[in-house]
């Protein structure tokens, strides 16, 4: 199986890892479409939603929540975050492995976002968007130790 998010769970691939536990691997997009995109995605390889484990999609919530928390907990989203799941290919799934987006958001932003979702996944400027992730990927880590 060629499976971008089986490999990155296998420890085949890296990933700015932010959490995980035995339902769950949290991690940056490295394709964001706005500053700290962060993917909820099932450890089981599950197209659709409709095929995660029962356990997992009970909790998949639960850890939308806590990370959103940490979001805003280091300064992401404190007055929006899209919260997404698209769900088969023709819902614009990349990859076919259930994954949810947490995009922050901030007044202002629709002209950026517009932009970096027809660019988003062009060669240019990847060595600056890799140092931002990494960036991010250290302030969320802080952020999810700052547990309330």
């Amino acid at each position: 199986m060629d499976c971008v998010f089986c490999a990155i769970a296998a420890g085949k691939l890296p990933a700015h890892l932010l959490h995980e536990d035995e339902h769950f691997l949290v991690l940056l997009d490295i394709f964001p479409l706005r500053p700290a995109h962060v993917l909820v995605v099932a450890r089981e390889h599950a197209p659709y939603l409709a095929d995660l484990g029962t356990p997992a999609r009970q909790r998949l919530v639960d850890q939308a929540l806590h990370m959103g928390e940490a979001l805003r907990r280091a300064g992401y989203g404190r007055q929006g975050i899209n919260l997404l799941i698209n769900d088969g290919p023709d819902s614009n799934q990349h990859v076919p492995h259930l994954h949810l987006h947490l995009i922050p958001r901030q007044r202002g932003d629709l002209a950026a976002l517009l932009w970096r979702i027809l660019t988003r996944f062009l060669p240019f400027g990847r060595a600056r968007i890799q140092a931002r992730l990494a960036r991010e990927a250290e302030q969320l880590r802080q952020a999810l130790k700052r547990e309330p």
